[in-house]
């Protein structure tokens, strides 16, 4: 899992990913593909940008391009119906959507209240949308990809229609913008260096924040502590090493950032719910 900017690669075909997901849990990353979701079944935490919700069964959230997002699905159970693609299969760039911005990437649009009228039609629509472009997929029948892409410019169309549009002020709208930059940037580095000693204080020098309002804005942003995001960065590339290497525990620890084998034990314990030798003995 890279859980920076996530360069997607769809291979042959269409690049469009449509998948039906149990129990998603999913680091705080983004990419300029677009992203669509609809709860099947139970129930999932999902945080975009610095807003959090749990959708429950019959719920929708949308991720424009660049938008910061993560998944948690805890101890519920759920059933999501993900649908990713590239914008310029909608004749668009990598920035959509191009005009402005939306109040709310999630329908219903407020947190813990009854869906209006409006929004259940919206959330009506946007599921028989979904749900055909997954029965296209599936069944791959002829012409099925000039289907899909006719489905995905009415999906983006009844999205920018229910999806309610609008800036900010234009000056928190452009200090929301800047933060949303530098945490993308940030996110990359966290990946691309989570062996080294990274403290609290170098995460807000480099987000050029205080630590105290740094650590609240990461937690917002990636529904975790810095220290837990950076412990669960380690621990994924520890899994891989464990997979594809024979390094021995002890190398591998000290490859991923840990001072000494006791620490990564008992974070991979705590992260995992099993020592990192049980993983081995797995493969």
């Amino acid at each position: 899992m890279r859980a920076f900017h996530e360069n997607r690669i769809y291979g042959s075909g269409l690049p469009v990913q449509i998948s039906r997901v149990r129990n998603m849990n999913f680091l705080a990353h983004w990419h300029h593909d677009l992203e669509f979701v609809y709860v099947r079944e139970g129930c999932i935490q999902i945080g975009i940008n610095s807003e959090t919700r749990l959708l429950t069964q019959g719920e929708f959230a949308f991720c424009g391009s660049g938008d910061i997002h993560y998944y948690d699905s805890g101890k519920t159970e759920s059933e999501v119906l993900m649908i990713i693609f590239n914008p310029r299969l909608i004749g668009s760039p990598a920035g959509w959507p191009e005009e402005g911005g939306v109040l709310s990437s999630f329908i219903p649009y407020a947190r813990q209240a009854d869906a209006s009228a409006f929004e259940r039609q919206a959330l009506q629509d946007l599921a028989s949308v979904m749900e055909r472009i997954r029965e296209e997929g599936e069944r791959r029948a002829e012409q099925s990809d000039t289907v899909i892409t006719g489905l995905l410019h009415m999906l983006c169309g009844l999205t920018l229609r229910y999806v309610p549009a609008g800036a900010a002020e234009p000056k928190r709208s452009a200090r929301s913008a800047a933060h949303l930059k530098t945490m993308q940037e940030l996110l990359e580095y966290l990946e691309r260096h989570c062996e080294l000693p990274l403290t609290l204080q170098d995460g807000a020098d480099r987000a050029r924040m205080s630590v105290f309002h740094f650590s609240r804005f990461f937690k917002n942003v990636t529904g975790m502590n810095y220290n837990t995001y950076i412990n669960e960065l380690r621990i994924a590339r520890a899994e891989r090493l464990i997979a594809e290497s024979q390094h021995k525990l002890i190398d591998i620890a000290l490859e991923c950032g840990f001072g000494n084998v006791r620490t990564f034990n008992r974070v991979f314990r705590q992260l995992r719910g099993c020592a990192p030798s049980q993983m081995r003995g797995k493969r």
